[in-house]
């Protein structure tokens, strides 16, 4: 009975978010739509392989849905703050299934190119940069501050339960029927989405626009020197460069990985993708049941991800590899959802989407420089050779991280104390 009853306990705190109506509908939907995401891009990768057999039309094709995001995502983060996010979001999820389908139907017709892949995949990316700012702000309104974090890490959850889940089905589909299905899958996953989004309850949402009228540059400036001028956000925004360039372009070498340094096919490639989502399933447990992340809980695990990166690249056996993916998955994830969940709770409600669309970029929209250097570094010295490249560059990205913030620190106490009259403890005026 005792046994139970913690487990109650744990339960209720760490899933706590879902007492909320607009986030249960929200997180229940988007387990589906995750899915099918997850389903078309193990499809899309597969299909570029085998098209191709280059690891730079891979990592080509990767810039391309990233690309946007870099550009634009700040430009979104002042649109995001300014109009209602439901809506951007509904239109944004629309404009997504619409590119699934007609990559299906490109598929499944036996006609698809390579420029029509491009074409296609910077249509994405467009869309992406707009919807992952909505997205990342719209939690805040769906629950009050104090399940912020838990949202954050129930989302890091249902993101890495589809990575499980999807690139398994995937796995088996293509192997069975092909690539095309896959892409269908993600079509209609779309509708859970959508729906839900329609069924929300409008007078449950902690709807918070822009109080500021300021011009579209002036919006950017804004939110840039808040991160700039706050020491904890842009030591965390500092490891994020690395991590997220280097260390989050992983996903570009899975397919290469599975096929030239473990000799597998789909079935290798669903396991190995599968096991990074069970590990990443477990750091988003990890991670819900805390109000708050510490910097120190954030920088560990960047360097544990790090540390996990270059131990892979030295593995040539299948479990061994699953294993370490488990660990390596649940240290992604601990580290990236304690980032986003301290970037929210340190910035003021009216620049949260603007903090969102810097962190999109810094995260996200560096994926075509990381994937753009995963490519040619793979075809250079090997796949396994660039994944140690890359954990190396993380770990160094969370030295320099750590000596920003401590050479903050100490400037700051310099700077009290050259202001301290002698004898006196109190600063002048």
């Amino acid at each position: 009975m005792a046994v139970m009853s913690r487990l109650r306990v744990l339960i209720k705190k760490n899933f706590k978010s879902l007492k909320h109506y607009n986030y249960r509908l929200y997180w229940a939907s988007q387990l589906i739509s995750v899915t099918g995401t997850w389903m078309q891009n193990v499809a899309l990768s597969w299909l570029v392989v085998t098209m191709t057999g280059s690891a730079v039309v891979l990592g080509i094709v990767t810039a391309l849905q990233f690309l946007p995001i870099l550009l634009l995502s700040l430009f979104a983060g002042v649109f995001v703050d300014r109009w209602q996010k439901l809506r951007i979001i509904i239109v944004t999820q629309s404009l997504s299934a619409v590119q699934a389908f007609l990559i299906w139907a490109l598929v499944a017709a036996k006609s698809i190119t390579l420029w029509e892949i491009y074409v296609l995949s910077l249509f994405l990316g467009i869309v992406n940069a707009f919807d992952q700012p909505g997205r990342q702000a719209f939690v805040a309104e769906m629950v009050p501050d104090e399940d912020v974090g838990n949202a954050i890490a129930l989302n890091s959850l249902l993101f890495n339960a589809a990575r499980t889940l999807g690139p398994a089905v995937a796995g088996v589909t293509i192997a069975e029927l092909g690539v095309a299905p896959s892409f269908l899958i993600n079509a209609l996953s779309f509708v859970a989405i959508i729906i839900a989004l329609l069924l929300m309850r409008k007078s449950e949402l902690r709807i918070l626009k822009s109080k500021v009228q300021s011009t579209i540059v002036q919006g950017i400036k804004e939110g840039v020197s808040f991160a700039v001028h706050e020491p904890n956000i842009a030591s965390i925004l500092i490891v994020l460069i690395f991590v997220g360039t280097f260390g989050y372009n992983f996903s570009t070498a899975l397919p290469l990985f599975a096929k030239y340094v473990l000799n597998g096919g789909p079935e290798i490639f669903g396991a190995v993708t599968a096991s990074l989502g069970i590990g990443s399933m477990l750091g988003a447990l990890l991670v819900a049941g805390r109000q708050r992340p510490t910097r120190k809980f954030i920088y560990s695990f960047a360097a544990i991800f790090g540390a996990i990166d270059i131990g892979i690249s030295f593995s040539r056996s299948v479990p061994l590899t699953l294993t370490l993916l488990v660990f390596f998955g649940l240290a992604s994830i601990a580290y990236i959802a304690s980032t986003n969940t301290s970037l929210q709770m340190n910035s003021p409600m009216e620049l949260r989407g603007r903090i969102m669309g810097l962190y999109v970029v810094v995260f996200a929209g560096s994926t075509p420089i990381g994937a753009l250097f995963t490519g040619f570094m793979a075809d250079w010295i090997g796949t396994a050779g660039m994944i140690l490249v890359e954990g190396v560059l993380c770990l160094l990205g969370v030295g320099m991280g750590v000596l920003y913030l401590r050479r903050k620190k100490e400037l700051r106490r310099s700077s009290i104390l050259q202001n301290l009259v002698p004898g006196d403890e109190s600063p002048k005026d």
